[in-house]
């Protein structure tokens, strides 16, 4: 009895390409899809499209509710008193720039 080895690593080389090509397939069936279709629902047949209605439970699943912000009150009482600033500096007269020294 003969046992035959296969090397694992030969499979997997001549996989790999396959693996990529149905991959770039598929990307390239969906975005036709969705050019054709768009991200709304839709039938084909009568029947309600598999691809959008997946598209958008996956979609609605990636968005969390944003949750509510609580702010302590001394940040709202120094964000009140930071912004009722009282301009201290003198305002500025702006002129002409001066031009370097004239050698004589």
């Amino acid at each position: 009895m003969h046992i035959r080895t296969v090397n694992t690593s030969v499979k997997i080389t001549r996989l790999v390409p396959w693996l990529i090509a149905l991959f770039v397939a598929a990307q390239l069936i969906a975005t036709a899809h969705a050019g054709a279709y768009g991200d709304s629902k839709h039938l084909h047949d009568g029947h309600p499209c598999i691809i959008s209605t997946v598209c958008k439970q996956s979609s609605d699943g990636d968005l969390a509710q944003p949750a509510p912000v609580v702010e302590p009150r001394e940040w709202q009482e120094f964000y009140a008193v930071a912004h009722n600033h009282v301009e201290v500096a003198a305002p500025v007269k702006a002129s002409a720039i001066r031009g370097p020294p004239s050698k004589s």
